[in-house]
């Protein structure tokens, strides 16, 4: 059952039985978001734009709308995109054109640096007729925001027992999120908790759930200049116990932002099977950018924020950003 993981600076395959982590794609990022629909893949960047990649086509980006855009997620026709930095839903078709914003309430900026008033929209999910957005909220209790489809009015929020939430899968055990900030799942429909990491100094982001298994990521508590660098990693927990079966560290991996399944359905995302073949179209590295993972990953006193080297891997990092700034 091979993965898709996002992090800042890489996305990693992880195969063989997760017991093979190597690098897909690097040196353009700041990823996050990862959505397809048949043989085209969408990955959101914190630099404010989607990038799209099918096979035998150039890849498509969309223009500089998005201020720091999290998770995603073809839903039919339409690709729904959670515009952190502008508080809305985005609403994108197929080929990347802007079709709306969506404002949930009256704040349309997420001032994340100042009064932190904003709610910090991170995550999306289309399940049935409703569309389900998780507000952050920093340090207010998380919510779920229920819409309807296809108009994504506001039906109902839901206030949680959950700090700095991410994710949502619905399923019969009910509505269950990332609750970060306690490093655990947490049943929203039950107000109870639904799995517990043991891993100290942690927080959980990022999920996936096939018929067996749920994926949930963890990422270390750090300072947002060491998010790049830290060792991150993933839980491997039985659906039906909720018991955790194994638990893989990704050394210097930086935050795990998300995580997709290949090659079967997702149901914590749009249901459609990401096949391995349409890989191909992502794989592109920068040798600067996969020759310091490796150092951290077999270095530990790497896996921080150290000069020279991280300023160099992120000015190389954003060096595509810049050129295709330029172009538009």
């Amino acid at each position: 059952m091979p993965l898709l993981v996002s992090t800042p600076l890489q996305i990693f395959l992880v195969e063989e039985n997760l017991s093979r982590v190597s690098i897909l794609r690097s040196g353009d990022g700041y990823y996050f978001g990862i959505t397809q629909k048949n043989d085209t893949v969408v990955i959101s960047h914190s630099g404010g734009f989607l990038q799209y990649f099918r096979k035998n086509f150039q890849t498509a980006r969309t223009s500089r709308h998005l201020h720091q855009p999290h998770q995603i997620e073809w839903a039919e026709d339409k690709i729904l995109v959670t515009n952190t930095g502008r508080n809305c839903l985005s609403v994108y078709d197929e080929n990347g054109g802007l079709e709306r914003d969506v404002y949930l309430n009256e704040i349309r900026w997420d001032d994340k640096n100042i009064n932190r008033k904003g709610n910090h929209f991170n995550s999306v999910h289309k399940h049935g007729e409703k569309v389900f957005v998780v507000a952050h909220n920093y340090e207010r209790p998380s919510e779920i925001w229920e819409l309807n489809w296809p108009d994504l009015e506001v039906e109902n929020i839901q206030v949680c027992d959950a700090g700095w939430a991410h994710n949502i899968w619905i399923s019969d055990h009910g509505k269950v999120i990332c609750d970060s900030k306690n490093n655990r799942l947490y049943n929203a429909s039950k107000n109870e908790t639904f799995w517990q990491s043991i891993e100290a100094g942690t927080l959980t982001r990022g999920l996936a759930v096939s018929d067996k298994y749920i994926f949930v990521g963890y990422s270390s508590f750090s300072e947002r200049h060491d998010r790049f660098w830290k060792t991150g990693g993933l839980w491997i927990i039985d659906r039906n116990t909720q018991k955790t079966i194994k638990q893989i560290p990704i050394p210097g991996s930086g935050d795990i932002n998300e995580i997709r399944l290949l090659d079967e359905a997702d149901e914590a995302h749009n249901g459609c099977i990401l096949k391995s073949e349409y890989l191909e179209s992502i794989k592109s590295g920068s040798e600067i950018v996969n020759l310091a993972y490796n150092a951290r990953k077999k270095y530990a006193f790497l896996q921080q924020n150290i000069f020279p080297i991280s300023p160099i891997v992120r000015f190389v990092n954003l060096i595509p950003r810049w050129k295709y700034y330029f172009m538009i």
